[in-house]
């Protein structure tokens, strides 16, 4: 699929800051295991996604007016130009995912403590990433791609920040009353699973949405 190379050009653009996540994701997550004495998976899952939000729009600060029209001379549809630009944010988020799990898993090892990891949880987790990036991606394909530079820190750190903030906040609120957020699952019970997978596979829909949006946006720029 040819979405797939141009997810590729994008990482090749951004490979620095690859490898920048990956460094700043493994000392965050060395630190907060550190200071954390409970919840460590959940918290692990949660920066994960925080850190795919932050450095999922770096492309837009990468592209020029010349990588623009160099794109437009491959032989490529504008769908599958936009699809890469999302499975690039797709690509990024799974790999904050797996950072996250990875650092769990070490933490474990370690300490020889079984760490609990709510899957219902991590899914509507990643359901908030991958919303919160497709709303990203419309923003700058509206306003256009070559001016993205100069609006990126504010839109790439103010919704990331929300989520993180928020998420921690639950957290918090979570190791506090532990008997009141046990008592509030077991209402929910068994639609917690349907809940979760109901709302990634939500999240992936808005996604999908959001491509073909942002193709037909580009697409009138384009002619």
């Amino acid at each position: 699929m040819k979405a797939l190379y141009f997810a590729k050009i994008d990482y090749i653009k951004t490979r620095t800051q690859w490898y920048m996540m990956l460094s700043i994701s493994v000392i965050v997550i060395v630190i907060m295991m550190l200071n954390s004495s409970s919840m460590v998976g959940q918290v692990n899952f949660m920066y994960g996604v925080f850190i795919a939000i932050v450095f999922s729009t770096n492309p837009f600060g990468a592209c020029t007016r010349k990588d623009m029209g160099f794109q437009q001379l491959l032989p490529a549809t504008t769908f599958q130009r936009v699809a890469g630009r999302f499975l690039f944010g797709m690509f990024l988020l799974l790999t904050g995912i797996g950072i996250g799990l990875a650092g769990t898993a070490v933490y474990c090892v370690l300490t020889g403590k079984a760490e609990f990891v709510s899957l219902p949880m991590c899914l509507l987790t990643f359901a908030v990433g991958v919303v919160i990036i497709t709303v990203q991606y419309i923003f700058f394909y509206l306003v256009g791609e070559s001016k993205g530079a100069q609006l990126l820190s504010l839109v790439r750190m103010l919704p990331s920040m929300c989520f993180f903030f928020v998420s921690m906040k639950v957290i918090g609120e979570i190791q506090k009353n532990p008997a009141e957020a046990f008592a509030l699952l077991e209402k929910v019970g068994g639609n917690l699973d349907a809940i979760g997978w109901g709302g990634a596979v939500m999240a992936l829909i808005v996604m999908m949405a959001g491509i073909v949006f942002c193709t037909r946006a580009t697409a009138k720029k384009d002619y």
